[in-house]
């Protein structure tokens, strides 16, 4: 039972209370965490960055595998029990910030590596702007697990055309291989938080045509459709402003080019479609013959 864990009892005797503003919801199942530690894929050297050590638990089970830990935790009021609790740990940093905040990829190369994993029992209110951060932007981000709310594993996971599609479910197709690992009620967690749970793994494995396309011009194409999904493909194309296609193409022959048919929405295109389209506009990364 969690409330005869020795980490929560050891935080009640410091006077902790858990603090809502910061979706503090913490895991003691070691089940669980094993479980979170073995679908990030971690291996004894590697480098993991947690995000929320809350009470240590997961910081613990990723200790165990020795791998070096980079533990970043929000809460002033939790990092000296952290550090104490771990002051026997060499591999183990306790770092009190912001994850959204700080430069992840920096962090590891001050450690001398260029890739690293990710582990985390995320505070639900970042969950969405943190993933899709990782999933673009963390270019050493090698794989990680990850627990958020269902909701938000449900767009990740969500394929085109399936409720909840959207930018979220692009992320992670443009990343690589993602899985749900488990799902879980609020009773496992102290406290309870509102809404069920799952945790979600994740591999990086861009697709082929990440190579040949321009990132910047494909998300801003993603983003502006999605900015305007009650409208047809085409008409959303002619709203994108000062982005047209280049070469004096029009929008139906770049479309006529992709193989994709014009009245469609955004919402039913996979993200090789997209690429297709900014591909046929002209946005190609040129490559050498």
């Amino acid at each position: 039972m969690s409330k005869d864990h020795p980490a929560l009892a050891a935080l009640k005797r410091q006077g902790f209370r858990f603090k809502k503003e910061l979706g503090q919801n913490f895991l003691f199942n070691s089940f669980i965490l094993e479980e979170i530690a073995e679908g990030a894929g971690v291996k004894a050297g590697d480098l993991v960055i947690e995000i929320g050590a809350g009470a240590g638990t997961l910081t613990a089970e990723l200790a165990a595998k020795g791998v070096k830990v980079k533990s970043i935790e929000l809460d002033r009021s939790l990092i000296s029990y952290l550090r104490q609790r771990f002051k026997e740990e060499p591999a183990v940093e306790i770092i009190q910030g912001d994850a959204m905040k700080l430069d992840l990829e920096a962090l590891a190369l001050q450690e001398g590596y260029a890739a690293y994993k990710i582990a985390a029992n995320l505070p639900y209110h970042i969950s969405t702007a943190f993933v899709t951060m990782a999933f673009r932007q963390l270019k050493g981000l090698e794989s990680g697990a990850i627990m958020l709310q269902k909701e938000v594993a449900d767009k990740i996971l969500a394929a085109p055309g399936q409720e909840g599609y959207g930018l979220l479910s692009l992320a992670a197709a443009w990343y690589g291989e993602v899985k749900l690992l488990m799902e879980l009620e609020p009773a496992y967690f102290t406290p309870p938080p509102p809404v069920n749970s799952a945790v979600i793994a994740f591999s990086r494995r861009p697709p082929a045509f990440a190579a040949t396309v321009e990132e910047k011009a494909l998300w801003l194409v993603i983003r502006g459709l999605f900015n305007q999904r009650r409208k047809s493909l085409l008409n959303g194309l002619k709203s994108l402003g000062a982005f047209t296609p280049s070469g004096g193409r029009s929008w139906p022959a770049v479309l006529e080019e992709a193989g994709i048919d014009s009245s469609r929405r955004p919402e039913t295109l996979s993200l090789e479609e997209f690429a297709a389209i900014v591909t046929a506009a002209g946005y190609g990364v040129k490559t050498d013959a």
